[in-house]
């Protein structure tokens, strides 16, 4: 995770940004495309779109995220669909009731019609390149307005997310419940993994 300001003018747009952080960025290809995300309280809450004008951009209380566009998100198939994926823990100190807290980095993930957990599993594991013995702690669960519904090996993950909308889909996610071992960012170091993080400041 490398943190970069940026100073351009007022009239810029995000496509302005982008291009402007190629050139400062160690991408994986040329080709490679980025994205603006905006995060908030470890979720994913939108994506720019290019022509967004930054002076729209309130980046006092929201992080910017700019990251590589894997290949896999820009050919999805009929069926598959682009999920939300966040990190949290369960915070029984507030009260009796359990208050799920989400940490670490979000992000996306595409799951295919009829997928198993087990089979996002393996892949999730390869993403956040996670040893055997930590992933196996960790517990998946499908969150809809912050209750967790717990998954098996065998449960069809699409199944659960209906909606194809992901902007606005930050309520709905496979949650990944684990210890917060902040801030060790294991995953973040993962030379296969281009994220350019927060804040991509923006001055105009």
């Amino acid at each position: 995770v490398v943190i970069h300001s940026i100073r351009l003018p007022k009239q810029s747009t995000v496509g302005d940004v982008i291009d402007d952080l190629k050139t400062k960025v160690e991408l994986s290809h040329p080709e490679a495309e980025l994205r603006l995300l905006e995060v908030f309280y470890h979720k994913i809450y939108k994506i720019f779109p290019p022509g967004e004008k930054i002076e729209n951009i309130n980046d006092q209380y929201w992080t910017l995220r700019a990251e590589e566009i894997p290949e896999e998100e820009k050919n999805l198939g009929p069926h598959d669909r682009l999920i939300h994926v966040y990190h949290f823990t369960k915070d029984a100190s507030q009260n009796q009731l359990q208050q799920v807290q989400n940490f670490g980095e979000p992000f996306f993930l595409v799951i295919h019609e009829g997928e198993t957990l087990s089979e996002v599993k393996v892949r999730i594991q390869k993403k956040l390149q996670v040893t055997d013995e930590e992933f196996s702690k960790w517990k998946f669960a499908f969150l809809s307005l912050g209750r967790p519904e717990y998954l098996l090996d065998s449960d069809i993950v699409s199944s659960r997310f209906q909606r194809r909308d992901v902007y606005g889909a930050w309520e709905q996610y496979l949650g990944l419940e684990h210890s917060d071992t902040a801030p060790k960012r294991a995953y973040a170091a993962n030379p296969n993994r281009h994220t350019y993080e927060k804040p991509v400041k923006i001055y105009n």
